[in-house]
């Protein structure tokens, strides 16, 4: 399950993904996500699959980043932090942060949700 909740106190989009994670609902929640929003600040997005199985590949984890950096319009700025605990979940997010082509699409993965919310909040 994927569960997105915007926390307006820190500005910051919550997303906590749980259980067995298909490429298929990973693709609609990135196909989704910035979706209907206009602030006119940085979006920060915390996105924790520390407690999930993330079930895709390499190429999928490539084409992951290119959907929402496809998504960005002429506007928006993203950071994006991922937290990620195994070895092939955290490999797979650092697919992602290579293939990042956008200069308004910073993505970073973190081992807890704490180093990520730091950076997310602390960072210019």
């Amino acid at each position: 399950m994927i569960n997105v909740e915007y926390r307006p106190e820190s500005d910051l989009l919550d997303v906590v993904l749980t259980g067995k994670i298909q490429f298929a609902q990973m693709k609609e929640y990135c196909l989704n996500l910035l979706k209907g929003i206009t602030t006119p600040n940085c979006v920060r997005i915390l996105e924790d699959a520390s407690s999930a199985e993330l079930l895709y590949d390499i190429d999928d984890a490539e084409s992951l980043g290119s959907i929402i950096e496809s998504e960005l319009g002429q506007q928006l700025m993203v950071r994006h932090a991922l937290i990620r605990r195994n070895p092939l979940d955290t490999a797979f997010g650092m697919i992602r942060v290579q293939c990042n082509s956008c200069d308004r699409y910073q993505l970073k993965v973190f081992s807890t949700p704490e180093n990520g919310r730091h950076w997310l909040l602390n960072e210019n």
